[in-house]
């Protein structure tokens, strides 16, 4: 006959069971996950928002370009050989140039022309700081003229003298520098430079405005020039992608395309 040892019988249901977690510990961890998600949600919201951003961006960039690629093949690849008018209005060179060298290449939604403060063609831009702000659109005379992108994005083409207004003194007529500002999501966003407004010049700093042999045959970024370093476009100068300057902004594009399309460690974003 075998006997068993004293004590409480084994209750073989239990064994392989863990104790499950009281309500107490089931709170404090969904707190915890609460917390962590409060923490990083804006950043991860932040960063999704700066890469879409940056996507609508570049594109852009291209579609610029390419356009002006096709309309090389029709008025030839030296684009310091194409006519600009020499005199007139600086509404007046831009519907030239844009009815010319680029809306035959580009698909557009909204043509201004020359319509005053229309509201698909005419936006308030800031600068990057917030502080400050200047139309852009056919507001008058001494303004550009824009159009809509099938894609949404508006486009603000300047052709002319930008250094003086004609009545100052200093004025040339003659210089044609081709300025370009877009907006990735038209008037629905920030109109901030640096986050949703971003510059071109027609060959950079280098361009058509310096008179030498650069470039000129490229939308390139404002401020666009080769002999500096990406630093230079968030330093202390004028223009700058940096909000403590005085004409802050303005540089930004330049200081993401110097960085190989990305932000950089300085995008004061």
């Amino acid at each position: 006959m075998n006997y068993r040892g004293g004590g409480a019988p084994e209750n073989s249901s239990l064994k392989g069971k863990t104790r499950g977690f009281t309500l107490a510990e089931v709170l404090i961890t969904i707190g915890i996950i609460g917390l962590v998600a409060a923490m990083t949600m804006p950043m991860l919201i932040a960063n999704h928002r700066k890469q879409v951003m940056l996507t609508k961006v570049k594109r852009t960039y291209n579609v610029l370009n390419n356009a002006l690629e096709r309309a090389k093949v029709d008025y030839g690849t030296d684009v310091n050989g194409w006519y600009l008018p020499k005199s007139g209005s600086q509404l007046e060179k831009s519907i030239f140039f844009v009815e010319t060298y680029m809306l035959p290449y580009l698909n557009t939604v909204y043509y201004c022309k020359n319509k005053f403060e229309v509201s698909y063609c005419t936006e308030k831009k800031y600068n990057i700081r917030g502080d400050d702000w200047a139309y852009i659109g056919p507001v008058s005379e001494d303004f550009g003229t824009s159009f809509v992108l099938n894609d949404g994005v508006y486009v603000y083409v300047t052709v002319g003298e930008f250094a003086y207004t004609p009545s100052a003194g200093g004025y040339d007529e003659t210089i044609n520098r081709v300025v370009i500002q877009f907006d990735i999501d038209n008037y629905k966003g920030y109109n901030k430079l640096g986050y949703d407004i971003f510059m071109l010049e027609l060959g950079g700093a280098e361009g058509l405005s310096k008179r030498n042999d650069a470039d000129k045959n490229k939308f390139l970024p404002y401020g666009h020039n080769s002999s500096k370093s990406c630093d230079y476009y968030v330093s202390n100068i004028n223009h700058a992608c940096n909000p403590e300057v005085t004409y802050p902004g303005s540089y930004c594009l330049a200081y993401i395309v110097c960085n190989g399309w990305s932000f950089g460690d300085k995008y004061p974003w």
